[in-house]
């Protein structure tokens, strides 16, 4: 499968200036329903991790598989293992704008039917994903977190390195937006995860479900942060989503070709997303 890069700005991009990198694999040949899958690497990952599942996605279901290493994070934080964590880290608000950027910044640069645009992440890329969902309004054909993080518990945010007030905790909770989530769900996790908790998912799974939303979840028993020894995140994706992957359909009038400005109320102020502005304006991000 071909292998490509691209690059862009993101909102806040005079205080960090870097672009923000993604790694693409698309299918042999495109076709008219040729869709596209964002894959999110977990906390302080690369673009890489996610490689073969990657290949195997675009052959198996063609979708142009596109994977953001997001700000702080792979080879942005260590230029030569592509490994760590940035501390203060943002922890899953200007990391989810990034991957919405990408996938925005995607549909006009590859041949992509935006009936088949599809969200996935393990870790805190399993928290993104949800927060793309969460963010983006029927834009994606289902939302797939593997192990992930769903909202910021107090270890957590002693991973960060920083105290975050109640508005920043409240848009990086992805169960208080479990009814902003408009698409199928995806969840797995390992009932032996010592890095984050099954609670993570048995909340967003309760969550969802009082939502009223469409919920697929496995938990594997003894399974730990990446679901082994019994199984991994590919096989079971490959497993739970397939029908979702091969099948399903969304009206394609996404959240980008509408410009919408998508407004998230939550403590004290609200957060707005104004898909009107290009990604390096820093309005295009902002509270009120």
């Amino acid at each position: 499968m071909p292998e490509s890069e691209f690059s862009f700005l993101s909102p806040n991009s005079e205080a960090y200036p870097k672009s923000t990198t993604a790694f693409v694999v698309a299918p042999a040949e495109t076709g008219p329903d040729t869709g596209l899958i964002h894959f999110a690497h977990g906390w302080g990952g690369n673009r890489f991790q996610y490689r073969e599942m990657m290949h195997d996605f675009a052959a198996r279901y063609d979708l142009v598989c596109v994977g953001t290493e997001y700000r702080q994070s792979g080879y942005d934080f260590d230029a030569e293992r592509g490994l760590g964590a940035y501390r203060p880290y943002d922890a899953s608000h200007y990391q989810v704008v990034d991957c919405l950027l990408a996938v925005r910044e995607a549909l006009d640069r590859f041949p992509v039917n935006p009936t088949r645009l599809f969200a996935f992440g393990g870790s805190q890329g399993g928290h993104i994903a949800l927060l793309m969902a969460a963010l983006s309004p029927r834009t994606f054909g289902v939302a797939i977190a593997g192990s992930a993080l769903t909202y910021i518990d107090p270890d957590r945010m002693a991973w960060t390195g920083r105290i975050m007030s109640p508005d920043e905790l409240a848009i990086r909770d992805a169960v208080r937006m479990a009814p902003r989530i408009d698409c199928p769900v995806v969840l797995m996790h390992g009932t032996a995860d010592r890095t984050v908790p099954d609670r993570h998912t048995r909340v967003m799974e309760a969550a969802l479900r009082r939502a009223g939303q469409d919920v697929v979840c496995r938990y594997i028993q003894g399974g730990g942060h990446g679901l082994e020894p019994v199984t991994n995140r590919h096989a079971l994706t490959r497993e739970l989503a397939d029908p979702y992957l091969r099948s399903i359909r969304t009206a394609g009038d996404t959240v980008f070709s509408r410009r919408e400005r998508v407004e998230i109320p939550c403590v004290s102020r609200t957060c707005v997303i104004d898909w009107s502005r290009e990604g390096r304006d820093p309005d295009l991000l902002s509270w009120e």
